[in-house]
């Protein structure tokens, strides 16, 4: 896999795991009762920029290995964990294709 693409895979993954983790202590808080607002207002700032980013990163992506903007920006924003996982696995096989 080229460099700057692995590049833009690990910090679109790293977005997403920050965003499921803002997301699981939006829902854990709840959980206990009356939550803290601070907590919330946090948890829900960390939920919308990981998730904007992960976005970002995701579109530049698909710029640099040339594909059609429109139709994956509809598919990761959208779709978003399933028009991610698609992009990924089709960025994956084609790493794999061109090693082996």
């Amino acid at each position: 896999m080229k460099a700057h693409v692995k590049s833009g895979v690990e910090y679109a993954l790293i977005t997403l795991v920050v965003a499921g983790f803002c997301l699981w202590q939006l829902i854990s808080s709840t959980q206990e009762g009356e939550p803290p607002a601070g907590l919330l207002a946090i948890s829900g700032l960390g939920l919308i920029v990981a998730g904007s980013m992960h976005c970002v990163f995701m579109m530049q992506l698909v710029r640099r290995t040339g594909r059609a903007f429109w139709p994956w920006f509809i598919a990761v924003v959208i779709f978003m964990p399933i028009g991610t996982a698609v992009l990924l696995a089709l960025l994956l096989s084609e790493a794999d294709a061109t090693e082996g």
